[in-house]
């Protein structure tokens, strides 16, 4: 009985709650789209949650108030952050008559007020002793600019920098105890004082390496930025580990100092390591209509004896080229800074402008310089038969490349930013019979310009430019001439096909080059990208360029498939100028931007 009663409550409160609604809203954000709001209006659409949340129903206008109140105070911050100090922030809730759709409208009112402008910057330290090492610490290096906007982004940066600063110069414990900020109405100005404890000022001490099992331990210490004993700086500490990452020796790179062991001002260091598997496979697959299909296969030791040695097997297998190449390299060899590469390689290469069966060997000595800077000093030796319009030679070829690199891009296989300028210049002499003598001279550049901080939206460009000197052309290998045309030139035109062609309109080569692209790529959305690019450029029979001679264009548009390893390119490409042995489109599908 007493159940019954119990039950019977329950149900009869349960009807007593009435149900609740639910409501729709709109919301009306044209206040941040005037021309005083233009930069932070997408910000503030983003923190309010009456903009993010309007496809969603609510259960009561009153929690629609709440929910406009919370939104005032974050439009504040976000304004507040911006130099806004005074604003007037309102979200109103109007109640909707007559549209069985809408309950209810949320308007924002808002008037930033004046701009508030930073006053002071002050770097107030512990001790003396600390406050020498802020000398020379200029509101330039930490990115302040007194008499600018009170943005919280410039004075949160200028923090990061003072620790990041006096990590250079012996301090790397230093950290923010306090930041004041005071706000002056009548002024409209904004003073900082930053709070600052540099710790104890440090030298490097002993350093200890834990983790290694098959690299040996030499290979780690010929990539130490710092000796026992030196001043103490962060930037030698990250030279290091970025070093380290990129043998690809290691999965995981970790680099310490023991602040609990410090003593007499010394810090002993850690580098805790794991090893990642030293052999690996893999292979990419591409296609070209003038190309045809081509698939290349590799295996690579990353330490074959111990010491970072990097050799690799590749072997390509293509409708126009079979080929199998074996490389050893040896990092620091001599110097940390200098690589050592020999390798050896087989080809048998068939084209329309000659068939040619290869075998050679090549040594190169490449150097860092530092920062982007790099350069190559080599020998090779090459046996070829080089079959074409002219008849089959023989070829035993010694040549001497040289080159020099600029490199500021971000990325290998999708670069948003900087660019890759290449200098190079190959003399070759005949041996054994051969009298080819000649001098290969040679210009890449390309350039990445980002029109969005995430580089989704990208304006890139290439330039090539190349002169053979010392030979005509028929003195010269068919497969050492310049040739254009094709997925790494320019595109709408089959493979080697734009310059001189001959009576079977096969192409024959030339003794210059001038070639160029722009492209414009668009991350639409997070895994797919679109592009539109125009390309350029000619071959010649003389020396040098002749400008007289009109380029040839091409033009079209492409795909790419973002992948975790680099995008998947797929372009289509038109010849402008079509001759009659010219197709009216050609497909190119490979991993990588064309450049």
């Amino acid at each position: 009985m007493r159940f019954f009663l119990l039950t019977l409550l329950i149900c009869l409160s349960l009807r007593a709650v009435p149900a609740l609604a639910d409501i729709r809203y709109a919301t009306d954000f044209t206040a941040t789209e005037n021309e005083a709001m233009k930069d932070i209006g997408n910000t503030i659409r983003q923190v309010a949650e009456v903009e993010l949340r309007k496809d969603e129903t609510i259960e009561s206008l009153e929690l629609l108030h709440r929910r406009a109140e919370g939104d005032e105070k974050r439009i504040r911050d976000v304004l507040n952050a911006e130099g806004y100090y005074d604003p007037r922030v309102e979200l109103a809730v109007e109640p909707v008559e007559g549209d069985p759709d809408k309950s209810a409208i949320v308007r924002l009112s808002l008037d930033p007020g004046p701009i508030y402008r930073l006053q002071r910057f002050t770097l107030v330290f512990k001790t003396p002793e600390q406050e020498k090492a802020a000398e020379g610490l200029t509101y330039e290096a930490l990115g302040v600019s007194l008499g600018s906007r009170a943005r919280s982004e410039m004075i949160v940066s200028g923090e990061r920098a003072v620790t990041r600063r006096l990590g250079w110069r012996g301090y790397p414990f230093a950290r923010i105890e306090e930041r004041e900020v005071v706000v002056d109405h009548a002024e409209r100005s904004v003073a900082v004082d930053i709070r600052v404890d540099a710790g104890q000022r440090a030298y490097f001490g002993q350093t200890r390496i834990d983790g290694l099992e098959d690299v040996d331990a030499s290979v780690v210490r010929r990539e130490q930025r710092w000796k026992e004993g030196d001043l103490y700086d962060t930037r030698k500490v990250a030279e290091m580990r970025q070093a380290l990452a990129g043998t690809d020796l290691f999965l995981s790179v970790a680099i310490a100092p023991k602040r609990e062991e410090m003593a007499e001002g010394k810090v002993p260091m850690t580098i805790s390591l794991a090893e990642s598997k030293p052999r690996s496979i893999g292979g990419g697959v591409r296609y070209s209509t003038s190309q045809g299909a081509g698939v290349r296969a590799f295996w690579r030791h990353r330490n074959l004896f111990g010491y970072g040695e990097d050799f690799r097997l590749d072997g390509d297998v293509a409708e126009q080229l079979v080929g199998l190449k074996a490389s050893l390299g040896r990092p620091a060899f001599l110097n940390p800074q200098q690589r050592l590469d020999f390798s050896v390689y087989a080809q048998q290469e068939d084209v329309d402008a000659y068939d040619a069966t290869r075998f050679g060997g090549v040594t190169t000595l490449t150097r860092q310089f530092g920062g982007p800077y790099s350069g190559s000093i080599g020998v090779s030796l090459e046996q070829s038969r080089i079959e074409d319009a002219n008849g089959t030679e023989t070829f035993t070829l010694i040549g001497l490349p040289t080159n020099f690199t600029r490199n500021t891009t971000n990325d290998l296989l999708n670069p948003t930013k900087g660019g890759k300028l290449t200098l190079s210049a190959t003399p070759y002499t005949g041996l054994i019979g051969s009298d080819s003598n000649f001098l290969v001279l040679r210009l890449d550049d390309t350039m990445h310009l980002p029109f969005d901080p995430e580089g989704k939206y990208v304006l890139a460009g290439r330039i090539a430019v190349g002169s053979i000197l010392g030979a005509t052309r028929t003195d010269i290998p068919a497969d050492k001439r310049f040739y254009a045309g094709g997925g790494d030139t320019v595109r709408g035109y089959a493979h080697q096909s734009v310059g001189p062609l001959d009576a079977s309109n096969d192409p024959i080569g030339g003794s210059s080059l001038i070639a160029g692209s722009i492209e414009m790529r668009a991350r639409v959305m997070e895994d797919i990208g679109v592009v539109a690019f125009l390309d350029g450029g000619n071959v010649f029979r003389s020396e040098l360029p002749d400008l007289g001679v009109d380029p040839l264009f091409g033009a079209g548009f492409g795909v790419r498939y973002y992948t975790p390893i680099g995008p998947l390119r797929v372009d289509l490409a038109f010849p402008l100028d079509r001759r009659p042995s010219d197709d009216a489109f050609q497909i190119y599908i490979s991993l990588g931007q064309a450049f």
